[in-house]
């Protein structure tokens, strides 16, 4: 009998040192808090985005998931940093979530920012980035971002053929649809070129204004991996009187076959 009440008076007496088992006196819920990044409402001026981020406990009692807009949450992970590339133009929200290894887990952090890193006359794909998975089918819109006066475009896109193959090409909504519409497509899939005329004739106004579709572009998906889609250099942007309209950027297509 004596035996068992010494037992019990340690019992009671025992306090837990572990900080994240939450019967410790001193235990604090996991959160996590964002080191470097783009902030609230900040507006950037390229398409690659890092965040780095931290916990309030040591690396080894916690774990973080990361959400970019629609996409699914990354797997459950202790890096602290998560790198994004080929971001579209236009608002994103990114998400952060901490979790302690005993599944505890935080509030989640947002943060909403925009990317305005094209700045046109310019060339690109829309969306910049597709994540897929074999035998799947991709579309990529051409684009051209702010423009004035633009009646006519050239350009090659190079692209791997073992990677992806071409399904489709159609006519974007970018030139009006009063006058002469002009569209050619000239596609080799065993070299992996594109070689796309669009453009109109004829019509109320002479050329095209703003931001919109030259070409759509569907693709399948072959091999896994990450392929890019590229200009080869040579694209051209004519006015009505053929004159030249310097391009003043372009940007590639990635895509990445799981």
């Amino acid at each position: 009998s004596i035996f068992i009440f010494f037992l019990s008076c340690a019992d009671d007496e025992f306090i837990a040192d572990n900080p994240i088992d939450p019967q410790n006196p001193d235990y604090s819920p996991p959160s996590v808090t964002i080191i470097s990044g783009p902030m609230e409402n900040e507006v950037v001026d390229s398409m690659d985005i890092t965040f780095t981020y931290n916990g309030n406990q040591e690396l080894e009692s916690m774990l973080f998931r990361t959400q970019m807009d629609q996409e699914e949450w990354s797997e459950w992970g202790n890096e602290l940093s998560i790198t994004y590339t080929h971001l579209n133009e236009g608002a994103h929200r990114f998400k952060l979530q901490a979790m302690y290894t005993t599944g505890d887990e935080s509030p989640i952090v947002e943060v909403y920012f925009i990317v305005d890193a094209v700045h046109g006359p310019a060339l690109l794909f829309y969306p910049h980035r597709h994540i897929t998975q074999r035998n799947e089918k991709v579309i990529f819109m051409v684009m051209a971002e702010e423009v004035i006066n633009l009646a006519a475009s050239e350009f090659t896109i190079n692209f791997d053929p073992i990677a992806l193959q071409v399904s489709s090409i159609t006519q974007g909504t970018l030139f009006p649809t009063s006058g002469d519409p002009l569209f050619f497509d000239d596609v080799n899939q065993q070299e992996g070129t594109i070689t796309i005329s669009a453009g109109f004739v004829g019509g109320e106004n002479p050329g095209a204004a703003g931001t919109g579709s030259i070409a759509i572009i569907e693709f399948l998906a072959l091999q896994q991996g990450e392929t890019s889609l590229e200009f080869n250099g040579a694209e051209v942007f004519r006015d009505p009187d053929n004159g030249n309209i310097a391009i003043m950027e372009t940007v590639s297509g990635l895509v990445k076959i799981e």
